[in-house]
């Protein structure tokens, strides 16, 4: 099994090394042969060793037992053991998850905690575990995704490097080693779909491919490799489509419409992931967020758990993270001086050059049109405007339908006014008949956003 295991590790570079690592160890057959294992090589690796082992709380006394025997072992063989303990009952109810789920969310939380920058999680995962996971992928009607060998992991990396390896690869090695580890009963019962389709689905499949895990571990290297075909090709797309600013994205609906599927699927992933960071979805809403796409209805959102928001706005998707109210405000804008809004964008006001051009983040006029402070605020209730070069005035609120701003930002885009009220500018979109030359003092007033 030692050989087996360098050899994969040989093929992957999984751990190298000088490496530090964290043993995930729970007691079990696994995890215990996996910490032997490291055990045995630490000297000869010039490796780092620490065990982490958690107790949720779900049996009482064995519970702290397992983690009290993980942690006699892990000394014994020269580790030093952090024990984690967690309520897991209390997390089920404040969440609504499952018990598997609860633990397993809460077990990970305890090892980011624990890990140092640049170290290595380790975890004993084997090809019985791929195969249990991939049958009950297909049960679901989810893609095949298997278990992967490494992924990050907060700012370390997670790896599986007994992948290589059945379980009767890793009791053989038990019982040679002399290696007695806790079974957890909970691992027979019939309540958990996996231990359901490892007890008995995954035997009939046996009976009619006795290489079942072979044929599995083999599929899932291809869909591997179709997978990181299409994944490049989504990370290109993203990049290509998606502005990402301040916890926030927005892409063109028409060109996401026109990607393929299986690109539009990862991207929708992709926007998730970046604002939703740690977060993990215990439900795919790929499905449901197509059909809203493709729906008729403008203007309209889409809500996803935890406060994830896409808004239609014409052809533009907003994706906001949080509700947020309209934030109004009223500010005084003195010359040479620059203020702050609370959606971050900021405006200032300066003495100009002549020389200098003109554009929708800048506007010009002669002192003798203005008077300072000048007023930064927000859209009131009946605002008009008399645009530049045309005759009569014009309502603020069609001014904002016209160039199709989005709803969600009418409320907090800024309006420049004189003392009097009369509406000087409203940047990237109007300004008014005041805006001119006359020969005279030029001051400049430009928006940042």
């Amino acid at each position: 099994m030692k050989q087996k295991i360098l050899e994969y590790n040989e093929e992957y570079q999984l751990f190298q090394p000088g490496d530090t690592l964290y043993l995930a160890v729970s007691g079990g057959p696994d995890s215990l042969s996996m910490l032997h294992f490291f055990a045995s090589i630490q000297s000869s690796w010039n490796l780092t060793l620490y065990t982490v082992t958690v107790d949720h709380q779900l049996r009482g006394e064995a519970s702290s037992q397992d983690a009290l025997y993980v942690k006699q072992l892990s000394e014994q063989w020269g580790i030093p053991c952090r024990i984690g303990q967690v309520d897991v009952e209390r997390y089920k109810k404040e969440h609504q998850v499952g018990t598997q789920v609860a633990a397993r969310e809460l077990r990970y939380q305890f090892f980011e905690q624990q890990l140092q920058d640049h170290a290595k999680l380790v975890l004993a995962h084997h090809q019985d575990d791929v195969v249990e996971t991939m049958v009950m992928q297909f049960l679901k009607g989810v893609r095949p995704k298997g278990i992967p060998n490494k992924r990050a992991f907060k700012n370390c990396e997670l790896i599986r490097p007994f992948l290589c390896l059945t379980k009767e690869d890793i009791k053989h090695y038990l019982d040679k080693h002399h290696v007695i580890p806790k079974i957890d009963p909970s691992n027979e019962e019939d309540t958990y779909t996996r231990n359901r389709v490892r007890k008995y689905l995954i035997p009939l499949l046996k009976e009619e491919n006795p290489r079942l895990n072979e044929s599995l571990v083999k599929l899932q290297s291809l869909f591997d490799e179709e997978s990181d075909f299409l994944d490049q090709k989504a990370e290109q797309a993203f990049s290509n489509l998606i502005q990402l600013e301040r916890g926030s994205a927005v892409f063109s609906i028409s060109e996401f419409i026109a990607l393929d599927t299986p690109l539009q699927r990862r991207v929708f992933h992709l926007i998730l992931n970046y604002l939703y960071e740690n977060h993990t979805l215990q439900k795919d809403y790929f499905d449901a967020f197509l059909e809203w796409m493709n729906s008729q209805i403008p203007n309209s959102k889409y809500e996803m758990p935890n406060g994830l928001t896409f808004l239609k706005a014409y052809d533009d998707c907003y994706v906001i993270r949080g509700h947020k109210e309209p934030r109004t405000y009223y500010k005084y804008l003195h010359l040479g001086e620059k203020i702050d809004l609370p959606n971050g964008w900021s405006i200032q006001a300066s003495k100009a050059n002549v020389t200098q051009l003109e554009d929708d983040a800048r506007f010009f006029c002669d002192t003798h049109h203005i008077s300072f402070p000048l007023i930064v605020r927000t859209r009131q209730n009946g605002d008009r405007i008399k645009p530049k070069g045309m005759n009569g005035h014009k309502k603020v609120k069609d001014i904002f339908i016209d160039h199709k701003i989005p709803k969600h930002l009418r409320d907090e885009w800024p309006v420049v006014t004189d003392q009097t009220g009369e509406i000087l500018w409203i940047p990237y979109i109007c300004k008014s008949h005041v805006s001119k030359d006359s020969g005279q003092e030029i001051i400049q007033i430009t928006f940042d956003q």
